[in-house]
Formats: C-alpha cells, sequence, structure tokens
C-alpha cells in the first residue's frame, strides 16, 4: 500500500501549478505520504504539517455540514486564498491535499484526485 501512495502523491505533484501533494490521516491530520514542497527555501519553515491538519479538520467540518444539510459526503473541498488555493478529497481513512498556485488548472487538479481517491478507498 506504501508504494501505491507514494505513486499517487508523485503523480499529483507533478501536475502544472501544484506546489505540494500529500495523503493525510483523516482523524488525526498527520502526514501519511507527502511531496517535497516545491519552491521552499532550504531550511526555510515548513508548512506542510500545519496544512495538513488543518485541511483535515476542515474536511471534517465540511463533512459534518454536509452530513446534517443531508447532502451526503463531501466529493471535493477547495478552499480559495489570495495566493493560491488547498484543494482537498475524502478518501476512506484519509484525505489527499493538494496546495496548487493561482494558475493550475483546477479541472485537472480535481479529476486526477478524485481517481486518485477511488483507487484508496
Amino acid at each position: 500500500m506504501e508504494g501505491a501512495l507514494a505513486e499517487i502523491v508523485a503523480t499529483l505533484s507533478h501536475l502544472p501549478g501544484v506546489v505540494a501533494a500529500m495523503i493525510v490521516g483523516a482523524d488525526d491530520g498527520l502526514i501519511v505520504e507527502t511531496s517535497p514542497m516545491k519552491g521552499a527555501a532550504a531550511g526555510g519553515a515548513d508548512s506542510r504539517k500545519h496544512t495538513a491538519a488543518l485541511a483535515a479538520y476542515l474536511y471534517s467540518k465540511v463533512t459534518r455540514a454536509s452530513n446534517a444539510a443531508r447532502l451526503g459526503t463531501p466529493a471535493f473541498m477547495r478552499l480559495e486564498a489570495e495566493r493560491g488555493q488547498i484543494c482537498v478529497v475524502g478518501a476512506s481513512d484519509v484525505v489527499l491535499v493538494t496546495i496548487v498556485t493561482t494558475d493550475a488548472n483546477l479541472g485537472r487538479v480535481r479529476l486526477d484526485m478524485m481517481n486518485a481517491a477511488r483507487g484508496t478507498s
């Protein structure tokens, strides 16, 4: 399974505009597999741990809201900010997280994340 997770992260991280790709524990927010952070300075602060934990937390809250509204499990979550976006897809006991630039092809990122999530379930 570890090899499959590494392959998912590698595939997602090679998409144009993807700064980092991670597989994160849905319950604990801990990184299971991650790519390097593109453009990060060597020895600089690494925000992946915080991003992973907060993305898993937000996904759990969105799932609660979605279930409360009787909509079912969210398929895709996207947080849009000034300098990029965080995309999250749930896959059983993990969530897939990508950090993308503003010029990333979101359709492609979403499609590849959704396909990868089906493969991990």
